[in-house]
């Protein structure tokens, strides 16, 4: 993701006559880049908006990853906190800054990760900003579209008696990824192949770029008393839903033991517990929810319970969790 001379950008103008075609529109943009700001027309409904940033050294590294997976995260990652509302996304705007001799390759393809992922979520980029920095900076505001006669699905929902469910078939594979990547044995090829993941290769392009299916938020999500991505980890994000709702959550061990057993293997080779992975991981940006049991959706699978609020706000089988989640300023950079 470093320079190629031959490859330079040659000015703003020109980067940004590069970057265009991978931009597309949609009937609810009136005027999309171009202009100073972009104007939409949402039909009935409210706007409902997040914003992340991405920075090179602190959640990724360029060698350990692909620019197109830079996107794609950057993507995931804002568009999971539209649809953990409830809420349809619609459009994007992107920052992305640079070193002065970063390859308009670079640019090009971050962009497009971002659009394509977008785009797969009904999405379109309206606008955004170029800009020069020390690391490669990438900030996404994300726009959805939530109906007046639909309620925001809240953190603050939660009731005992509900089942806490996930919207995912296996957790603690971003961690996995993680992990791979900072054994210093994973190398990432210009075209995205993985290289030193001894057959893990689908872990380190999950922690690039999540495959997950953020649909479920805005579809049978709906029917959620209470939700949110996971993005910083089963237990800190539980521990989120558990304060907003003042209720406690008690995972359930034999529902998250074949998330532990598909990571075993490898975890006994990097000589960690897997665990730690599936309770702590981040980055899965996979629905959390907590639903009446009658009300479960099937693409939902059960990990817990939503009990009275006790001394912890999540425990595993009624005991209390050691570790903890990611926090941008207590946790390490993966550089």
């Amino acid at each position: 993701m470093t320079s190629q001379p031959t490859d330079a950008p040659q000015g703003e103008a020109a980067l940004l006559a590069r970057l265009q075609p991978h931009l597309c529109t949609s009937p609810l943009v009136e005027i999309g880049p171009g202009d100073d700001a972009a104007v939409l027309r949402p039909g009935i409904g409210r706007i409902v908006a997040s914003t992340d940033t991405i920075v090179e050294g602190y959640d990724f590294l360029p060698k350990t990853t692909y620019p197109r997976w830079v996107g794609e995260k950057a993507a995931v990652q804002n568009l999971a906190d539209i649809a953990a509302m409830g809420a349809r996304p619609v459009a994007l705007l992107s920052s992305l800054s640079a070193p002065a001799d970063t390859s308009a390759h670079v640019f090009e393809q971050v962009t497009a990760g971002l659009a394509e992922r977008a785009a797969s979520d009904g999405a379109v980029i309206v606008g955004g900003d170029l800009g020069r920095a020390d690391v490669i900076t990438l900030t996404v505001t994300a726009l959805g579209t939530l109906a007046d006669d639909a309620e925001p699905v809240l953190r603050s929902g939660a009731r005992p008696g509900d089942v806490l469910a996930i919207g995912t078939e296996r957790l603690g594979r971003s961690a996995a990824g993680l992990a791979l990547v900072l054994s210093r044995q994973v190398r990432v090829g210009p075209e995205g192949t993985v290289t030193g993941a001894a057959g893990y290769e689908e872990l380190v392009r999950h922690h690039n770029a999540p495959r997950v299916d953020l649909q479920r938020g805005w579809g049978s999500g709906r029917a959620a008393h209470a939700m949110l991505d996971l993005s910083d980890g089963l237990v800190r994000d539980g521990a989120r839903i558990a304060a907003a709702s003042a209720v406690s959550l008690d995972l359930d061990p034999a529902a998250l033991q074949p998330d532990v057993e598909a990571l075993a293997e490898l975890a006994t080779c990097l000589e960690t517990d897997p665990w730690q992975w599936v309770l702590h991981g981040g980055e899965e940006h996979a629905m959390l929810a907590t639903f009446a049991p009658s009300a479960l959706p099937q693409d939902f699978r059960p990990i817990g319970r939503v009990t009275e609020r006790a001394a912890h706000p999540v425990t595993l089988s009624g005991e209390p969790i050691r570790g903890r989640g990611f926090d941008h300023f207590q946790s390490s950079p993966v550089g």
